[in-house]
C-alpha cells in the first residue's frame, strides 16, 4: 500500500495525517514532548493507538528513538554524529536503510529484499511524500521506522 503526507518539516508540537492511495485518512500522528521523553504517537483513523515512538537521549549526546508496536518494543533508530557526519543506525527485523535519509528518499531492505520506499514519487500528489509498504506486508513496523526516522531528522526540543 503506498501511504501519503505533506512534505514539511517535523514538529514535536504537531499533528499529522496520513492518507491512503484513494485519498482517506489512514493513520493519524500525534507528537507530543515531555518531561522524561519526547512520544509520537500513530493512531488508526478511529483514535486507537497502534504504536509509538519513544525519544530519549543517549549518556554520549546522541538520541535513541525506540519504536513501539503496542506493548512490546519493536527496534529503535540511533542517530550519531561525528567530525561534521551524520550516520543512522536502525535495528528492527534485521532491516538496513540505505539512501539519502536526510533529503528523505531512501529504502529499507530485510537481506536482499526490499521492505519499504520512502520519498517522492513521479505522478505523486503535489508537496507529499510517498511510504510504499506494498513490497512487505510489515506496514505497521514500516510505518514507525519512517517515523523514527523523521524524528531523528527534526530538531528536538528541550525537555520541560
Amino acid at each position: 500500500m503506498k501511504l501519503y503526507f505533506d512534505q514539511r518539516p517535523f514538529r514535536w508540537d504537531d499533528q499529522y495525517t496520513i492518507y491512503d492511495e484513494t485519498g482517506q485518512p489512514a493513520y493519524h500522528i500525534m507528537a507530543e514532548p515531555g518531561e522524561k521523553e519526547n512520544r509520537i504517537l500513530l493512531r488508526n483513523r478511529n483514535g486507537v493507538e497502534l504504536g509509538r515512538v519513544r525519544c530519549r537521549k543517549t549518556i554520549f549526546g546522541g538520541w535513541r528513538f525506540s519504536l513501539w508496536q503496542g506493548e512490546a518494543q519493536i527496534g529503535t533508530v540511533e542517530k550519531y554524529s561525528s567530525h561534521g557526519v551524520t550516520r543512522y543506525e536502525l535495528k528492527c527485523n534485521r532491516w538496513r536503510i540505505f539512501g539519502n535519509i536526510l533529503q528523505f528518499e531512501y529504502d529499507v531492505f530485510d537481506g536482499k529484499y526490499m521492505v519499504m520506499h520512502a520519498g517522492n514519487e513521479d505522478g505523486a500528489y503535489p508537496g507529499k511524500y510517498v511510504i510504499d509498504t506494498s513490497y512487505s506486508n510489515n506496514e505497521l513496523a514500516a510505518l514507525l521506522v519512517v517515523l523514527g526516522m523523521e524524528a531523528a531528522n527534526s530538531t528536538l526540543p528541550p525537555r520541560r
